[in-house]
């Protein structure tokens, strides 16, 4: 099962107490994956499409309990990739199609929006912050994914307009998610990139199991890279204690062959000798077996790196 399935399987759960938040969540699944039909008589139709038997069975009870709508359920499979199956649920023709649309903003005086009007959603629909929830949670069942928490991060939900990914990013802003809007072929796409956001909004939603998965995924994969980045940062550093050490030995012996290590001043004849005794010493090292600071050992040291070079 993928992390998006898990998620969809928990959101699904979920079930509104107020009658205003089942609003907004069955406004999302219309406006991100249904169609409106216009037929003989400008009689109105809707079909709302999900891959997800569990959101079709969610719809279609949002759809009786609200509205009390005759429906229909198609199934179909689809014709590539994996033909997964697609539920579309119908609402035919029927007396009080049109004011459901008018009451979600989505048909004003007999006229059908050909695009959908993020300031009419706002006032008809997303005025409580519970609302706003509820639509982000139908939101992502109807066009979201989310990747697994243990590769790249990445939660999506793919919009038909720019006009509804814009009023989505205002609400995940709003939520305190930095959402970002990106073109895809003939959908606008509001994304999240940090793992953080992503539980955030995943919190925000009502997908508490999920999260759960997300967190202790997340948490083993930050300590592990945290462990990496310190590891990686000790190797440098060893790295770098061990090439400094052999320059310095490089140093020292090509004062030795040509004019003897005893040409140098007594200081440096002693920090020469210790270092040839302790090749792989970091400063701090040396430092305290000479009883020194480091910062006169380090300047000894490049006071014969100096020598040597004079010496070519």
């Amino acid at each position: 099962m993928s992390f998006s399935t898990l998620a969809k399987d928990d959101l699904v759960r979920v079930i509104s107490r107020r009658t205003c938040c089942s609003l907004a969540e069955f406004t999302a699944f219309l406006r991100l994956s249904g169609t409106i039909n216009i037929g003989s008589n400008n009689a109105l139709s809707i079909t709302i499409t999900t891959e997800h038997p569990s959101a079709a069975r969610k719809i279609l009870t949002m759809a009786k309990e609200l509205f009390d709508l005759q429906t229909e359920v198609i199934v179909h499979r689809k014709a590539r990739l994996r033909k997964n199956q697609v539920f579309a649920i119908h609402i035919p023709p029927q007396e009080g199609v049109r004011k459901v649309l008018e009451h979600l903003g989505i048909v004003e005086e007999n006229q059908l929006w050909q695009e959908h009007q993020p300031d009419t959603l706002d006032k008809k629909i997303l005025e409580k912050s519970c609302c706003q929830r509820a639509f982000l949670r139908g939101a992502f069942l109807a066009a979201g994914s989310v990747n697994d928490p243990g590769g790249q991060y990445h939660l999506e939900i793919s919009c038909n307009d720019n006009n509804q990914a814009r009023v989505l990013q205002r609400l995940m802003e709003q939520s305190g998610m930095h959402a970002h809007i990106t073109r895809r072929k003939n959908s606008h796409v509001v994304y999240l990139k940090e793992g953080a956001q992503i539980g955030l909004f995943l919190t925000i939603v009502g997908s508490h199991r999920s999260l759960l998965e997300f967190e202790n995924v997340r948490i083993v994969k930050e300590m592990r890279n945290q462990v990496n980045r310190v590891v990686n940062c000790e190797r440098a550093n060893i790295t770098k204690t061990v090439n400094a050490g052999l320059n310095q030995m490089q140093a020292i012996e090509k004062i030795d062959k040509k004019i003897g290590i005893k040409a140098l001043s007594l200081p440096l004849q002693e920090i020469a000798r210790a270092r040839l005794e302790n090749p792989e010493s970091s400063l701090d090292e040396l430092s305290k077996s000479l009883g020194l600071g480091r910062s006169c050992v380090n300047h000894r040291l490049r006071k014969i790196n100096k020598i040597a070079e004079e010496l070519d």
